[in-house]
């Protein structure tokens, strides 16, 4: 007990002694009240306190007292030690809470940084002296460097500028700092930076914190250009997509991403940098460079890095990715043909009499026209009817595209031997004339003849000339294959209405129709060949469907059916199914297209033999592993012997694996390598034939091995009853 309370009574005096100092009844180098220190002093040896005994010499008590102020002196010091020590801890602890906290902020300020946008408020007057507009940004003044070429029309347009930039919280952790922003033209998509700059990609990494559960991180790229052809044309806008995917157990915080060129082009201008910020476990967090070549870009090889930093040192490997630049290539406006309607007999033009008039013009050159203007001009003595039309506007007509215009007009009684009716036109790039030359009192081609002979020109290939040169798509054989009887279904959907698209299969689609021509030899008029918006839904049935487009043509016996597909497909529970332009994956049973129900009917036709390509996979994700279905379950696609009977099927890939694009090729990796076993190359013995299961080993081994080398895996499938049927003979 006595200790208990010597203990309790010691510790009372500390914090009375502390308190006192608090109050400033003492300091550190004053006095100590000594009252606390003597009851201390009396509880370690009360013995020294007692009065002199009568027994105790003069002596004997003063060295009991000596004793007694040396025991008060050694409590005190002590006392004094003690106090100073706990305030240098207060101190340190202090110090460390504020070096935590000054840590956390600058957390916060690092992960604040994010991109941000404004669109201006009012622009001043241009100074053509220092090429500048002065203009607000949320009440906030700045100053914007823009050459006078551009300036007029910078300022004309400046309603739809739009600034992009970025923000970080000031330490008040309130307000923002804005930096490296940039003024954007909405029309040519130049870009004009001002004010203040920082270099993002030098910021201080930040130092870890305590219990840091490290992320591991992963970067994919991906070059993307919206015409499919594989490079970056003359005034088109290109994107590099950039997915950073967490495989770790702990969140990636201020994911910094930055675009490199590694070649010189000053004709395309690019991006150089985004957030994307935290990157939680398990996560991917998505985001895209654009890139614009101006109409003046030459052919040539462009050469990127993209790097990522993060807050506490833990970056994905850098990526490399390359693409082409291809020059503006001019369009060539033509009148294809023309046909009149008269009420006269023989469909003759003749005086005072109403001539009614259609024109069709098509570009025929290898580059789109653009913003096309045509006006009819007529000669004296010939005038519009007052209903007919007499100028045209198209925004554009694409390679092998067709108009036709209209308008009608009435003849004086004095009218020649000829009417030089002409109609003019405009585009960006040319300007022109085509001359009618009608002839008055002669039979004339009618409307309706036009019509007819027209669908077929409407319907012409026209090869883009920006196209990259890749092996399969030169000198294509023709092996001698005679398929008179034979029909071919191709269908390819590179863009898609409501999800992501599949690179390169419209691309895809185009060459295998060519190859069906030349190495299967099948005639151009038995292959039905769709591409994006028009393999729509209906577009299905209204092939395989009953007395659809097949069983009207098909020669029961004698026909092989040769069908190809390249898009999307989607697995629903324990089916899959094909989805059409206007389908979505995650609505796959009713907006896509059963592959049970394909097979039933392929089945049904009684063909002589029938070949599925399927250059499409079930996994829930497109060919550059973007995820399409909130909740994904692959399908194994499976072929029921019984229900297809004689169909043989390849597929691109299986179970869960992507059908992978192959962006070098600017193919499918799948149908790439289908293309190239056709060719001869899938003939393993040199027996001058191929057959379906050396087609099919050929496939599978070639894309399970390039697509290794692409990180990736697939696993091309085969599906028949017949490895010895003999495909193409050469």
């Amino acid at each position: 007990m006595i200790i208990i309370k010597r203990r309790f009574t010691f510790v009372a005096i500390v914090m009375c002694l502390c308190a006192g100092m608090l109050h400033g009844q003492d300091n550190v180098s004053g006095t100590i009240k000594i009252k606390g220190v003597e009851d201390i002093a009396r509880e370690r040896s009360p013995e020294l306190f007692l009065p002199q005994d009568e027994f105790e010499t003069n002596s004997e008590y003063n060295q009991r007292v000596a004793r007694q102020k040396a025991l008060l002196k050694d409590i005190r010091a002590q006392l004094l030690a003690e106090a100073e020590a706990r305030k240098k801890e207060k101190g340190r602890l202090a110090a460390e809470q504020a070096a935590e906290e000054e840590r956390l902020l600058q957390i916060k300020i690092a992960e604040s940084l994010s991109p941000a946008e404004f669109t201006p408020s009012t622009l001043g007057r241009y100074n053509a002296e220092n090429n500048t507009f002065p203009f607000k940004i949320n009440g906030k003044s700045y100053t914007v460097n823009v050459p006078r070429s551009v300036a007029r029309d910078f300022k004309k347009e400046f309603s739809s500028v739009k600034v992009e930039g970025y923000k970080r919280l000031q330490r008040d952790l309130r307000t923002y700092d804005y930096f490296n922003m940039v003024a954007i033209h909405p029309i040519t998509g130049s870009r004009f930076p001002f004010g203040p700059t920082k270099n993002l990609a030098a910021a201080p990494v930040i130092a870890g914190k305590k219990s840091v559960v490290p992320p591991e991180l992963t970067m994919r790229v991906a070059f993307v250009e919206p015409n499919g052809n594989g490079f970056l044309d003359a005034e088109e806008k290109g994107k590099v997509k950039v997915s950073i995917t967490n495989s770790g157990n702990g969140s990636a915080m201020g994911v910094f991403v930055k675009l490199n060129a590694e070649t010189s082009n000053r004709d395309i201008s690019a991006g150089t940098s985004k957030i994307i910020g935290e990157v939680p476990a398990g996560q991917t967090k998505t985001t895209e460079f654009e890139i614009n070549a101006s109409k003046s870009v030459t052919r040539m090889e462009n050469r990127f890095t993209v790097s990522a930093t993060e807050s506490y040192g833990f970056p994905p490997d850098p990526a490399q990715i390359s693409f082409e630049t291809f020059p503006f290539i001019p369009p060539r406006l033509e009148l294809v043909d023309f046909g009149v309607n008269t009420p006269n007999e023989g469909n003759e033009i003749r005086p005072q009499t109403t001539t009614e008039v259609q024109a069709r013009v098509q570009n025929r050159g290898q580059g789109p026209a653009e913003d096309v203007q045509f006006s009819i001009n007529l000669p004296k003595g010939v005038y519009f009817t007052p209903d007919s039309k007499q100028d045209y506007s198209f925004s554009s007509l694409k390679p092998g595209e067709f108009k036709d215009l209209e308008f009608s007009f009435n003849t004086a009684k004095t009218v020649g031997k000829t009417i030089d009716v002409s109609i003019g036109f405009t585009e960006e790039s040319t300007t022109g004339k085509f001359p009618l030359n009608l002839e008055v009192e002669k039979p004339q081609q009618t409307i309706q003849q036009l019509v007819v002979s027209g669908q077929e020109m409407g319907t012409m290939e026209f090869a883009n000339v920006a196209t990259v040169s890749v092996d399969i798509e030169k000198d294509i054989p023709r092996s001698g294959r005679k398929g008179k009887h034979d029909l071919a279904i191709v269908f390819g959907i590179e863009s898609y209405k409501n999800v992501p698209g599949v690179s390169f299969a419209k691309r895809d689609a185009t060459w295998m129709k060519k190859y069906f021509e030349n190495i299967l030899g099948i005639p151009k008029n038995r292959i039905y060949y769709k591409t994006d918006t028009d393999v729509g839904q209906a577009e299905f049935n209204k092939v395989f469907g009953e007395k659809g487009w097949i069983e009207k043509r098909i020669t029961k016996g004698k026909s092989n059916v040769f069908v190809y597909y390249a898009g999307h497909g989607a697995p629903d529970k324990k089916t899959a199914y094909l989805i059409p332009y206007d389908g979505d994956p995650n609505y796959a049973s009713q907006t896509g297209y059963e592959m049970d129900k394909l097979y039933e009917q392929l089945g049904s036709f009684e063909a002589k033999s029938t070949t599925v390509f399927l250059d499409a996979c079930f996994s829930g994700a497109n060919r550059d592993n973007e995820m399409l279905l909130a909740d994904a379950r692959p399908v194994f696609m499976e072929v029921d012997e019984s229900a297809t009977r004689n169909v043989t099927v390849f597929s691109a890939s299986s179970g869960s694996e992507i059908s992978s694009a192959w962006p070098e090729k600017k193919h499918g990796l799948f149908s790439y390598f289908l293309m190239k076993g056709m060719r001869g190359e899938a003939d393993t013995n040199s027996d001058k034939q191929i057959t379906v299961g050396e087609l099919g080993d050929y496939v599978k081994e070639k894309v399970s091995n390039y697509a290794g080398m692409l990180d990736r895996e697939q696993t091309p499938g085969l599906r028949t009853l017949d490895e010895d049927k003999v495909l193409i003979s050469y």
